[in-house]
């Protein structure tokens, strides 16, 4: 076992299915493990997977005091979801699946149960009670066009909803825009997040020339926030990047819709800072909800500038309210 090995247990793959020997915190911090796997003493391991389930900077405070994303809808493009793990049973709206015809999709991802819960479970999310359009896509075969498929769905959609109930933000854990991350139809995509925000609604994904969110984590061991990945440090935030913790992070996981377990993360990637970014404005829409989706973003990017471009909820939510006395 080495620092940052991917250690989970996977029933179809016989090399996981190993006990290991408990390593000390310094080591199992930076590991990703799962419910499943073995230990010759668990102890340690659940403690920092529970750790690992509580979104961090100030979001659990916000919570206690009642702002949990009430009343707001959010979408979400990304793999399949297994619609009934508990951490997020009864989030979904509306699911509809973006594929090739006749394409055999899979019933769920790694991917998807992730994401959800890092925006809306009930234990690891940042906006838990918020309400989730779903669009369930093929993200691996490399073309963006179900991506934009879905994207334009989102848009129909949010025209039937009343204006109190109207999609503002999705979430995006991919770069469909991007020439070089995708082989076909970025343009695509891009031409259709150009129409979202001409509809009102803020699409936060990993393109490069549109990404504001970035990457950090908050340490274990001294409770400070990092740039980067636990393997990969920066010295410094980036100028109009929003940077949020993506590592060190606990998430929902389901491969078959029967069986639901939990994964922690020690090097988690940017795909799961979206969804807390995300999380995060959806809460400032539940408290401040006459606010655009774009001032919301403005607003977010403003309050990490003046905090070394380190996301800071609690002072967010704060600067939203006052922006509805105003």
């Amino acid at each position: 076992m080495e620092l940052y090995d991917d250690i989970r247990y996977m029933e179809w793959n016989k090399d996981t299915h190993k006990l290991y020997t408990t390593p000390n915190t310094d080591i199992l911090k930076t590991l990703t493990y799962n419910l499943d796997t073995q230990w010759t003493d668990d102890t340690l391991p659940k403690q920092i997977l529970e750790y690992g389930k509580k979104p961090p900077l100030g979001i659990c405070d916000l919570h206690k005091l009642g702002i949990t994303g009430k009343g707001v809808n959010v979408a979400i493009i990304d793999q399949p979801l297994a619609l009934d793990h508990p951490e997020y049973k009864g989030k979904i709206k509306e699911y509809k699946l973006f594929c090739p015809k006749d394409y055999d999709m899979p019933i769920s991802s790694m991917h998807g149960p992730s994401v959800t819960s890092f925006l809306v479970g009930t234990n690891t999310g940042v906006a838990p009670d918020a309400k989730v359009y779903f669009a369930g896509v093929p993200m691996w075969l490399g073309d963006a066009q179900y991506e934009a498929q879905a994207l334009k769905w989102i848009i129909e959609t949010n025209k039937k909803l009343s204006e109190h109930d109207k999609i503002k933000f999705v979430s995006v854990s991919a770069a469909p825009g991007d020439n070089q991350a995708r082989e076909h139809n970025s343009d695509m995509w891009n031409k259709v997040v150009e129409e979202a925000e001409n509809n009102g609604i803020c699409v936060v994904d990993c393109t490069e020339g549109h990404r504001f969110v970035s990457v950090g984590f908050v340490d274990y061991d001294d409770g400070k926030f990092k740039y980067g990945f636990p393997n990969r440090l920066m010295k410094n935030g980036q100028d109009n990047q929003v940077h949020v913790p993506n590592s060190l992070r606990t998430s929902a996981e389901s491969y078959d819709n029967k069986t639901f377990s939990y994964a922690y993360w020690g090097t988690g990637g940017l795909s799961w800072g979206i969804p807390y970014a995300v999380g995060v404005m959806c809460l400032a829409q539940s408290v401040n909800p006459s606010l655009s989706a774009l001032e919301i973003k403005k607003l977010l990017i403003d309050n990490a500038n003046q905090n070394n471009h380190i996301i800071n909820p609690t002072t967010f939510i704060k600067n939203i309210s006052k922006e509805l006395i105003k």
